[in-house]
């Protein structure tokens, strides 16, 4: 057949399919939506296969020795399929009924019982729900076939598919109130061999076609022919002379028997097969499979052989997994990620059958036993007992199903878990990047079985990609190849995905397309594998053809992603090493040089303080001695004046009486002046102690009121002095650096207090020495920052405020001197500064004056700040 009379063919046969489907679906609504109340058996029935079932008998039965599992064989003289053939016809309300029953032990009794009365559906809930969901999966299956069919409508697979699901759907919606639809009988065994047919087609169609059905294609044809026999058997069977019991055992046989011989057959075909895209879809054909038609398949065989009377069209709801399985892997070409899912829903599959088994078991083999307690197995409340319990035992049964379906998934992949275990294990303790290389790529070939590896780094100076390791048949190109860090691939690297060819079919840009693809061309691989450590790319792991021929799968890609991760971390460690082998060739001079540098820098912050307080110390000097100095030289002009008058005048007039008056008034008031001067210098000399840099013994109040004098211009902003001094004795000390901690801590106060305050200054005598106090009405120092107030360059002024070194400078020279310095202050409450020092401060080094004073600004063991 050519092609175009093959797609013909399979129009043709799909719509009829398809319209076979869609009467019958079109038939059971009406039934549906005009369920009325109306007479039915005297008990409920299940039947299939041949075999009507007695489900509940009512109390009246149960007297007579009806029992649920026995089986119903005629009424009123007729086979039970003869009587649903012809549409449940024949029953008078108040007339008893024969009913000619087999107990499960062979002997056959009779009844006689009258009908019942059959609510309509829409007053049975839990029937209606039940046959709404049956209708809902018939178009559904119907739906999803025609979805593949569009989508994919030029493969064999979407048209098998579609035929199955057609068919599928007629039975789904021939089973929906079958009481009171039209011709639900006919339409249920004339449709049944049809599904053995068109499951046997889907599977030797998709995924794999058996070797035997290549060389004899005509095959396929056989099963249609059998459907199409024994559902003529189905419409004439009675006019021949053929009994509808029989017709209906023959076409149930039929179907089940296509349906497992057709698992065994892909079941079979799939040992065979490696890991691979096929291999992919004969799983989600298997699983599918399970997951659906295991359940009912189990209770349809238990009712056939074991007369159970569970109802096994509620399992019916589980076969929308098929198709939905099957259609999806048709319509999609790479399945990477089928496997997990195929595990996964094996587990529940197994799990559901396996608490399957143990409802029929228990209604089968306990039937007796429970009885002899009252208890019904098929009735409501056992039901609810059985439904609760299983819902408690279903996830502990899962687990312990999924780690046996974890065995049969992956027991070839035992080598990839042993391998990770191994890299891991090696890479703690290599510190070499050709090591690293290396190993990475005896994983690779020898694990996986690749034919070539290769693993290239970036050359961090070069910025290029080049290779460190190989192992295989390179030729020279591709071992010289280099990728630059701009290269378009680059960007796909950072994204940690392991990379093909096929990943840039979509890319819109032609140029970056083609770009990437000519890395795989030049290098001949099909995967690469980006090593990438945080945000940065380090290198990427290039792997050839596998040996045996089957693609990289979704376990192959985890490997190569677990491996590149490791490798990341060993790469990292090995740079690490590198740098810190580098680091400790050098670390003598390098530390000779930061001290040096440090020592440099110290000594440049600690000059900058002293001037910036010096600058400040200056600055008030100079207002001090511009105020007499200016009254000064004023005053000479104004002598001047007098002086020529004087000069001009009669010396015994008048005037010259008063020139000589004025001027010795301003020679008085110049004197005044001079010798303000002449304390404010004797005051500097003395704070500073230029004449005295050697231990001398001080008076400490002397020192404070120089210093409170040179700072008087920083006083007269609205800020009060308050001195208590106690009787102190003369102490050792150098004076000019004690002078400096007095300047620091009054500077600090009078900045803590910019809108006026008071300074209260206190001293008192201690055993062995003697204590000053320097408290004020500031703001406080918060809780959190008093701790750190003595730290090197810790400030809370304003930038180019303060260098954060006052306090260190002043903490220094008390330690330096014997004492010690500490602070008092909350948050409102002001600050309070003690010194306590020795009555002999000496420092405890060995240092001469000029040294001490060059090097104080931070102690070795503290450090301090300013507030």
């Amino acid at each position: 057949m050519n092609p175009t009379a093959t797609i013909r063919f399979r129009r043709i046969t799909a719509m009829i399919a398809v319209s076979w489907a869609v009467a019958s679906f079109a038939l059971a609504i009406p039934g549906f939506l005009r369920s009325s109340a109306s007479l039915a058996l005297a008990f409920e029935t299940v039947g299939t296969g041949g075999a009507l079932v007695i489900r509940n008998p009512p109390p009246r039965a149960v007297v007579l020795g009806v029992e649920s599992g026995d089986q119903l064989l005629r009424i009123n003289g007729r086979s039970v399929h003869d009587w649903l053939r012809d549409d449940v016809r024949g029953l008078e309300p108040d007339e008893l009924d024969t009913y000619e029953i087999e107990k499960r032990d062979g002997r056959v009794f009779e009844v006689e019982l009258p009908p019942r009365w059959r609510l309509p559906l829409w007053q049975r809930p839990w029937q209606a729900a039940l046959e709404i969901g049956l209708l809902g999966i018939s178009f559904a299956y119907l739906g999803i076939g025609l979805l593949v069919w569009r989508l994919r409508p030029d493969r064999s697979e979407s048209w098998a598919l579609l035929l199955f699901c057609a068919t599928m759907s007629v039975t789904l919606s021939a089973g929906t109130n079958e009481e009171q639809a039209h011709w639900a009988y006919i339409r249920l065994f004339l449709n049944m061999p049809f599904i053995g047919a068109t499951l046997f087609h889907l599977f030797t169609t998709y995924p794999i076609e058996p070797a035997w059905l290549v060389r004899q294609p005509r095959l396929r044809v056989v099963p249609y022919v059998v459907a199409v026999v024994l559902a003529a058997l189905t419409l004439v069977g009675p006019w021949l002379g053929v009994s509808a019991q029989l017709t209906a055992r023959l076409c149930f046989t039929f179907t089940m028997t296509l349906a497992v011989g057709c698992l065994a057959q892909l079941a079979f075909e799939r040992r065979k097969l490696r890991q691979g895209r096929l291999s992919d879809r004969a799983d989600v054909m298997l699983v599918g499979a399970l997951v659906a038609f295991a359940p009912v398949v189990f209770v349809i065989i238990g009712q056939a052989f074991f007369r159970t009377a569970l109802p096994w069209y509620v399992a019916l709801l589980w076969f929308l997994i098929f198709p939905v399985a099957v259609g999806y892997g048709i319509v999609r070409r790479q399945l990477f990620e089928i496997r997990m899912l195929a595990k996964s829903s094996a587990a529940y599959g197994a799990a559901t059958l396996a608490i399957t088994g143990v409802f029929a078991f228990l209604i089968t083999f306990a039937d007796a036993t429970v009885r002899r307690f009252n208890v019904n197995p098929g009735g409501t409340w056992f039901s609810l007992a059985f439904l609760f319990l299983a819902i408690l035992a279903f996830n502990p049964l899962r687990n312990r199903l999924q780690q046996l379906v974890d065995r049969v998934f992956d027991r070839d992949r035992a080598a990839y878990r042993l391998a990770v275990r191994e890299i891991s294990e090696a890479m703690v303790s290599m510190l070499s990047l050709k090591e690293i290389g290396d190993r990475i790529l005896v994983a690779l070939t020898d694990t996986m079985g690749v034919e070539r590896a290769m693993v290239m780094l970036l050359d961090e100076e070069q910025r290029v990609l080049e290779p460190s390791a190989s192992r295989g048949d390179w030729d020279r190109e591709a071992l010289q190849t280099q990728l630059a860090a701009d290269h378009p691939i680059v960007t796909y690297f950072l994204a940690r995905r392991s990379l093909s060819r096929l990943d840039f079919d979509d890319e819109s840009d032609p140029e970056i397309r083609e770009a990437c693809r000519d890395v795989f061309d030049t290098l001949e691989v099909e995967l690469l594998v980006p090593i990438v450590y945080g945000l940065e790319l380090l290198g990427v792991i290039a792997v050839g053809r596998k040996l045996s021929g089957d693609r990289f799968v979704v376990e192959d890609r985890q490997l190569l992603r677990t491996l590149a991760n490791q490798s990341a971390i060993a790469i990292e460690n090995a740079k690490a090493y590198d740098e810190i082998a580098e680091l400790n060739s050098t670390l003598e001079a390098r530390v000779e040089q930061r001290t040096r540098e440090l020592g440099e820098a110290q000594a440049q912050l600690v000059q900058s303080e002293k001037m910036a307080s010096l600058g400040q110390l200056v600055a008030g000097v100079a207002h001090e001695l511009n105020n007499p100095i200016g009254f000064v030289h004023a005053n000479l002009q104004l002598l001047e004046e007098q002086v020529r008058k004087l000069a001009h005048a009669d010396p015994e007039s008048p005037e010259a009486l008063r020139a000589r008056e004025a001027m010795a008034k301003l020679l008085s008031r110049s004197r005044e002046g001079t010798a303000r001067v002449k304390k404010i210098v004797e005051d500097l000399r003395t704070f500073s102690r230029v004449d005295h840099a050697e231990i001398q013994e001080v008076d400490v109040h002397e020192g404070i009121e120089r210093t409170l004098s040179l700072m008087e211009p920083r006083l007269k902003d609205g800020i009060v002095v308050e001195k208590r001094y106690g009787e102190l004795p003369r102490i050792r000390c150098y004076a000019g650096q004690l002078n400096q901690v007095f300047m620091n801590l009054l500077m600090n106060a009078c900045d803590a207090m910019a809108d006026g305050g008071k300074i209260e200054i206190r001293t008192s005598r201690i055993d062995g020495g003697v204590r000053l106090d320097f408290s004020d009405t500031g703001p406080g120092i918060p809780p959190e920052i008093r701790s750190r107030i003595f730290d090197p360059f810790f400030t809370t002024k304003a930038v180019g405020k303060g260098t954060g070194l006052g306090l260190s400078i002043s903490h220094g020279i008390v330690e330096r001197h014997g004492g010690r310095i500490q602070v008092d202050s909350a948050p409102g409450r002001g600050t309070t500064f003690s010194i306590e020092l020795p009555l002999d401060a000496s420092p405890r080094d060995s240092r001469e004056p000029e040294a001490s004073e060059g090097d104080d600004a931070m102690p070795p063991a503290r450090s301090h700040g300013e507030r």
